[in-house]
């Protein structure tokens, strides 16, 4: 029998990598939109919801096995009252209104699992190793993550098996910061930001988007898991890493920790907090990195030839 999967924020950069890999892989899939109406697919089943409005249609949940759920606002955006506000609301409203649908569904109709987006945002900047079990740290980010997961962990009390999946940088060419970032080293005067000895947790798009399919496809996987590649760099070495990849020199100054804080506010913290997050739980309840260092993670996604 074919799987189900019903998808929110399947149109941001790691839900389209899960809807490509679902579709490889023979599922049906549903996609919460808030355009439905205006999107058409052989291969996908679009349907409308309004979380800002506490609606949703219900027929999206039918026959569903599981639930990716990824919907949220963007964080790299400056962090004014507004914005936090709007952040904080796009991850628990959205989750209320799934939670409210499938509470009204008999236990028969229910999905079986919940595998939701999170974040390591949730971590401590430190020296020190992070792992599932390690203290929240404080601030905005980290209150977010703990609110976010805590409202998802609400589906366990309706049988449904959850796991949050904490996302670390991801590296694509097509979205988040190496996106923004390749303009600058393709001219050959991309730098490292800050001391540039603080820990990146990276991960490639391939990876945490298996990842998510993997954890919907093994029972034993549950709670908080971190989407990270084994081995952590310090910014200096991932900046010489994407200039190697782009061809070209990585001669140019460090970008002042006062500049990113002055162009960004509280937010330029994501870019330059020290973040040496674990993979070990991952790796023990037996998910295969196929990207585990980070020059072969993109030279396979800037010379793919």
């Amino acid at each position: 029998m074919r799987k189900k999967a019903l998808i929110t924020g399947g149109t941001g950069l790691i839900g389209r990598e899960i809807i490509s890999i679902l579709l490889d892989e023979g599922w049906d899939i549903n996609v919460l939109s808030r355009s439905a109406r205006n999107a058409q697919s052989q291969e996908l089943n679009y349907f409308q919801w309004n979380p800002d409005e506490q609606w949703m249609d219900p027929e999206a949940l039918e026959n569903v096995d599981v639930i990716f759920h990824l919907s949220g606002a963007p964080v790299a955006q400056r962090w004014t009252n507004v914005n936090k506000e709007s952040i904080l609301r796009s991850r628990i409203e959205p989750t209320e209104i799934l939670l409210d649908h499938v509470r009204h569904l008999s236990e028969e109709q229910r999905p079986k699992t919940c595998i939701s987006a999170s974040a390591i945002g949730l971590y401590h900047d430190s020296e020190d190793w992070q792992t599932e079990s390690s203290e929240p740290a404080r601030g905005f980010l980290s209150e977010v993550v703990q609110s976010w997961e805590s409202e998802v962990k609400k589906f366990e009390g309706l049988g449904l098996r959850t796991a949050q999946i904490r996302i670390g940088l991801v590296l694509s060419p097509s979205g988040g910061m190496l996106k923004r970032l390749l303009p600058v080293f393709r001219m050959g005067i991309g730098s490292a930001v800050g001391s540039g000895k603080h820990w990146q947790s990276w991960i490639h798009i391939e990876d945490v988007a298996r990842m998510f399919v993997w954890a919907s496809e093994n029972q034993h996987v549950v709670g908080p898991l971190n989407a990270v590649a084994p081995n952590p760099v310090r910014n200096q070495d991932l900046s010489r890493s994407i200039a190697r990849a782009c061809r070209r020199p990585f001669w140019a100054p460090r970008v002042p920790a006062w500049v990113l804080k002055g162009m960004f506010g509280s937010m330029a913290s994501i870019v330059l907090a020290s973040q040496r997050v674990s993979s070990d739980k991952a790796s023990a309840a037996g998910f295969h990195f196929n990207f585990v260092g980070v020059d072969t993670a993109l030279e396979s996604l800037l010379n793919p030839n």
